[in-house]
């Protein structure tokens, strides 16, 4: 199931209009917009995450973050012109943007799943996940280290989302779009490296739309949100399914990220949620209800920050935000 028909299938998306637009900071809300409950309450901050003018942003893809707390995003653009940058930069706190990359080769296709990853030397890495059958690996500044494109012959490949493996040797690749299969790639090279699992279905061990792929440090398994059934789904290393969470909270589950015991959750549905070391939901931020009329409406990635803030982005529009956790 693609994303279109996905979205097609949901009803619960009536909470804004799917429109496209550009990057232009949304209006502000009249005070204060915070979201969230108990220990675990956030406030947006319009006031950070401002993409530079020249960016014209068709829908908010990936985000990740480096060592140094240094924040970027990759989205896809309007359109693709000799000027045309789609990996951004921001500092710690939100504050100066930066585009990155010598030129527009990350542009086309369709930018979507970004993640990072130190080499054992600690050099760091992008990793791009592009709907157009290519992923990418990159410098910090978006300079290309190796392109790998997928031919035909292939089958049905449209990645989103990648995350390397423990021992940094492999990169698994979720084929959301695609075939709903995950692939194992060599970090070095791009080179296919001979294993698979998954596929289209809901069994256990199967996906519909795996969206998003990550490593759980607290469990030390592999997991992945296999969106279009509504659930995440456990693996080990090797692919072998282990166990599936449903969350009545999050109905459309895109990624996760860990922050010590915490998961956060971002849902195509509206709501960021939150989970603890069990994986019981504490606190869920309503972003599209707070915010959907600034076009904040389908949550699509989200990062802990180091200092426990938020950063999220939406889909279609694509919108970036800054949340930031208030004392308990």
């Amino acid at each position: 199931m693609n994303r279109r028909n996905f979205l097609a299938n949901i009803s619960t998306l009536a909470v804004g209009t799917v429109t496209h637009a550009a990057a232009e900071s949304p209006p502000a809300a009249a005070g204060p917009v915070i979201g969230g409950s108990g220990a675990y309450r956030y406030q947006y901050r319009p006031d950070k995450l401002v993409l530079p003018q020249e960016v014209h942003m068709r829908n908010g893809h990936g985000l990740c973050h480096d060592a140094k707390g240094n924040i970027y995003f990759t989205f896809e653009p309007e359109k693709v012109e000799t000027a045309t940058r789609c990996l951004a930069r921001f500092a710690p706190d939100g504050t100066q943007p930066q585009l990155l990359g010598s030129d527009n080769a990350l542009a086309f296709g369709v930018p979507h799943g970004l993640n990072i990853h130190a080499d054992a030397d600690g050099k760091e890495h992008l990793y791009h996940a592009n709907n157009d059958a290519t992923i990418f690996k990159t410098t910090l500044d978006g300079a290309i280290v190796w392109t790998q494109k997928w031919p035909p012959t292939m089958g049905n490949y449209h990645p989103t989302d990648t995350i390397v493996t423990p021992d940094g040797k492999h990169l698994l690749v979720a084929d959301g779009y695609g075939s709903s299969i995950v692939h194992m790639l060599n970090t070095a090279d791009g080179v296919y490296a001979g294993k698979s699992w998954g596929g289209q279905g809901g069994r256990h061990g199967e996906f519909t739309c795996p969206h998003g792929i990550t490593y759980d440090p607290r469990r030390k398994l592999l997991l992945v949100t296999d969106r279009g059934n509504k659930r995440i789904e456990y693996y080990s290393l090797d692919g072998v399914y282990q166990n599936s969470l449903e969350l009545p909270a999050s109905q459309a589950p895109c990624n996760a990220d860990f922050l010590g015991d915490l998961v956060l959750v971002p849902d195509l549905n509206g709501p960021l949620v939150i989970l603890d070391k069990d994986n019981q939901v504490i606190s869920v931020i309503e972003v599209a209800k707070l915010l959907g009329e600034q076009g904040f409406v389908h949550p699509h990635d989200a990062i802990w920050l180091p200092n426990g803030d938020i950063v999220m982005c939406t889909w279609s529009p694509g919108r970036l935000a800054y949340w930031q956790r208030l004392p308990s």
